[in-house]
């Protein structure tokens, strides 16, 4: 498990349109430099995410001055460019060419980005192992929906879990984070929006653009519309008062949804968890 005074309850995603054209360099460097003014410390990122781009803009937006103020979970095993491999060899290889963009000798948080259960080898968990024992990384985990949690969790060898948290999971999926949580591992979630209404109207910046683009990608793929879900902030509110989730990781392009965010946070941080 992961100390709790390292992890912030909510996290920032570089994910998106922080890895391309939904967001400017300048407006991604903005914005992480206002989470950490606003008690953020909680960062996710990958290399998967615009072919690095995520790990570049956050490693630049980081510097020297705000190195120390950030706990940094990246990803391997999907890599830069969307080709899967996770041998040993492979994720070793990706976690160094994150090193580089992100502008560290280690990162904190390692998370094997949606393994197959048969791909979390012997052989791989030695390696991560020894990046444990090298100072390369200081927490391995595993971000996924299904049956590579329950195989994360049986293995007993990672600190953390990163997986949808919001009022939309079933039951199967909600006792799976109960068995983490109770195994001793963190967790961390992620779409704790999902389904949430965007605003309406026209867009009015890069990154509205960037969500209708997905909007209309998912329409043309035909894929089945996500259910609605509660409000945004009814959402965050409900990922966050779950005894079992430690931190929670929101995406937003918008300085006033970020502060809405973690004010939300804040007033809820008074209030006992629910199971």
């Amino acid at each position: 498990m992961i100390e709790a005074a390292a992890l912030s309850r909510l996290g920032f995603g570089v994910t998106g349109p922080h890895a391309g054209l939904g967001a400017s360099r300048a407006a991604t460097t903005g914005l992480i430099h206002q989470a950490i003014d606003l008690g953020v410390t909680l960062f996710d990122t990958g290399p998967a995410y615009g072919k690095g781009e995520g790990e570049y803009r956050l490693g630049v937006a980081l510097g020297s001055r705000r190195r120390d103020a950030a706990f940094i979970a990246t990803k391997a095993g999907i890599h830069a460019g969307g080709h899967r491999d996770f041998s040993a060899g492979a994720v070793e290889m990706s976690l160094r060419d994150s090193l580089k963009r992100l502008r560290r000798d280690h990162v904190d948080l390692l998370l094997l980005h949606g393994p197959a259960p048969e791909e979390m080898t012997d052989k791989l968990i030695r390696r991560l192992e020894a990046f444990k024992a090298r100072g390369m990384i200081g927490h391995i985990g595993v971000c996924g929906r299904g049956a590579e949690l329950d195989r994360a969790i049986e293995l007993g060898v990672f600190d953390a879990l990163m997986a949808p948290v919001n009022d939309q999971l079933d039951e199967a999926a909600r006792q799976r984070l109960v068995r983490a949580r109770a195994a001793g591992l963190s967790v961390i979630g992620i779409e704790v929006m999902a389904g949430a209404a965007r605003p309406s109207g026209p867009p009015r910046s890069r990154g509205d653009l960037w969500y209708l683009a997905r909007q209309i990608k998912r329409r043309l793929r035909r894929d089945p519309p996500p259910a609605a879900g509660a409000a945004p902030a009814e959402g965050l509110a409900w990922a966050l008062s779950q005894s079992w989730t430690d931190s929670v990781v929101c995406l937003t392009t918008r300085p006033a949804h970020l502060c809405a965010n973690a004010a939300l946070v804040d007033a809820l941080e008074q209030r006992p968890a629910t199971s």
